[in-house]
């Protein structure tokens, strides 16, 4: 509302002789008075999910993640730390607000391409908007020899709203509803369209660590699906140049169609898997 009256003003003044070049100059110190929220978390992601984030204009962002094996394996496995699934990761900002993603995991040798957009920021000041809101599309490929599919079955997409609030400078909070299309299914009780809502949270416990946890609830699962919800907990620690994530979770897969709708394992039977992730940023 205040900027629709200013345009006024300015349109008046500009018509008694003032150049336009004034009025943007002063259109100019108007935006500067808005305050745009940042680090709501600390990462591009909140454990498995996506948070808001995204690396910057011409900032290249390098995620290595390690899952490794259920700790219920026992110590001869080391409880899992013997078995271990990868993930590396190169996200580049386009710009401050649109990001592409190539990925690929071990794991099905899954191979990814995503872009993620910040369509609505968290701000105060001239402008007052309570919530961010990103938009985060992906692909995904499955390349394991042990599915027999054509090229075309073998793809899967995944679409979220990340709807996201910094509470205050401790407390950050995400509503993420999430879509997951398989072209193919390969067991009975599987469907193409899954619906599921995810929620996460991080809240900083120390200057540069975080606790952060979310859980994914399938909101249309079949009766009698042998998956289960994810849930992960995990820290943040920020050391300037990197960001490590250290956490636990149900979820084997680091790629959306396997946290959101495949987790086979369970907190209750110890089929949980401990992982990190580890960040790095490059000005290109």
């Amino acid at each position: 509302m205040m900027r629709h009256f200013i345009l006024v003003a300015f349109t008046l003044i500009a018509t008694s002789g003032f150049s336009q070049g004034l009025i943007e100059e002063l259109l100019l110190d108007d935006e500067k008075d808005i305050h745009y929220t940042s680090a709501t978390f600390k990462d591009t992601r909140i454990v498995n999910l996506q948070s808001n984030e995204t690396p910057s204009a011409g900032v290249l962002h390098f995620v290595i993640m390690h899952r490794f094996g259920t700790l219920n394996s026992g110590l001869y496995d080391l409880f899992g730390l013997d078995n271990a699934e990868m993930k590396m990761s190169f996200d580049y900002g386009i710009t401050d607000d649109i990001a592409i993603s190539l990925a690929r995991s071990n794991f099905q040798k899954t191979f990814e391409g995503s872009i993620k957009a910040k369509l609505l920021k968290q701000c105060t000041g001239a402008k007052n908007v309570p919530i961010s809101i990103s938009w985060y599309s992906v692909a995904m490929y499955t390349n394991s020899r042990s599915f027999d599919f054509t090229h075309v079955q073998r793809m899967s997409y995944s679409h979220q709203a990340i709807i996201s609030r910094k509470v205050s400078k401790d407390l950050s909070l995400a509503l993420v509803p999430s879509f997951v299309h398989k072209n193919i299914v390969d067991q009975p009780y599987e469907i193409h369209d899954n619906f599921v809502l995810g929620i996460g949270g991080r809240y900083k416990i120390a200057t540069r660590t975080s606790l952060n946890v979310e859980y994914n609830y399938r909101l249309n699962a079949y009766q009698d699906e042998e998956a289960y919800d994810g849930l992960s907990i995990g820290f943040d620690i920020e050391t300037g140049g990197h960001v490590f994530q250290l956490h636990v979770t149900n979820s084997a897969g680091m790629f959306e169609r396997s946290f959101l709708t495949e987790n086979t394992g369970t907190w209750q039977n110890g089929d949980i898997f401990f992982g990190f992730n580890m960040s790095r940023v490059f000005n290109l």
